[in-house]
């Protein structure tokens, strides 16, 4: 299975002030670059570093594979750990040449033009209100999302903005205390929810899976784990969708007592 743009956003997120960041896709799968120098290939939603010396001592006894087959072994990062992961690129860009540029293609002619992105709409510079998605997604499946989770966790949304060209642009982000609950990416017309579990939650998901739908199961079946966790990412344009993250949110903590 390919690699998701979400997840490949969460991974250029983590690497966000170490310099320019940005993502290609390339024959299904992504190439991580940071100031136009390839560190990261992402696999199956899972990020691998090419085994430099340079890299040998921060990430001894990291496992290690081929990102796919006929390649070399590459240390396989865990996505989670931000500054293990900072420093190996950090230092992966160091030791590693700028590619060589390739001849200009010939012309094309010009794309028909279609409605501005939500990143060209509201730039860095412009940050949006709660009010300004709600407009933009224009289903109420986010705002009643964003009451739920209110009630159920006290937790408040933060609006934040993520760099990596696969996903460019202000999205949602949902924390019980330091733990990250969920994060909603903007889309017209509905919101794409990712929601990460561990190994144990996982094992749980599956003794339930039955009572999801067909359509979820076959996203589960299809994303690919990572040290036993995984990366779950829904679109809500339905209720029944809404639903199952809220579950998926529900496995993931425990909802907040309420006060007497």
């Amino acid at each position: 299975m390919a690699s998701s743009a979400d997840f490949v956003n969460y991974i250029c997120e983590q690497l966000e002030g170490l310099g320019a960041v940005r993502s290609r896709k390339m024959f299904g799968e992504y190439m991580v670059y940071l100031n136009d120098k390839p560190v990261i290939i992402i696999c199956e939603d899972r990020p691998m570093v090419k085994m430099l010396p340079c890299l040998a001592k921060l990430l001894e006894g990291r496992p290690t594979e081929p990102p796919y087959e006929g390649a070399k072994d590459h240390y396989l990062l865990d996505p989670d750990d931000r500054e293990t992961l900072r420093e190996a690129v950090r230092l992966a860009e160091e030791a590693t040449p700028l590619p060589k540029k390739k001849a200009p293609k010939k012309k094309e002619s010009a794309p028909v033009e279609s409605p501005p992105p939500w990143d060209v709409v509201w730039p860095q510079q412009s940050k949006p209100t709660l009010s300004d998605i709600g407009a933009w997604v224009n289903n109420p499946l986010l705002e009643e999302l964003v009451d739920w989770v209110r009630e159920t966790y006290q937790a408040e949304p933060s609006v934040e903005f993520s760099k990596c060209s696969m996903d460019r642009g202000w999205n949602v982000k949902f924390k019980k205390g330091s733990r990250s609950l969920c994060v909603l990416y903007v889309r017209s017309g509905w919101v794409s929810a990712m929601v990460t579990l561990n190994a144990k939650q996982v094992a749980e998901l599956e003794l339930l899976l039955s009572s999801f739908s067909p359509a979820f199961r076959k996203i589960f079946a299809k994303t690919a784990p990572f040290n036993g966790g995984k990366w779950l990412i829904v679109d809500v344009k339905r209720r029944e969708q809404l639903e199952e993250v809220q579950r998926l949110m529900l496995l993931k903590a425990k909802p907040v007592k309420k006060q007497a």
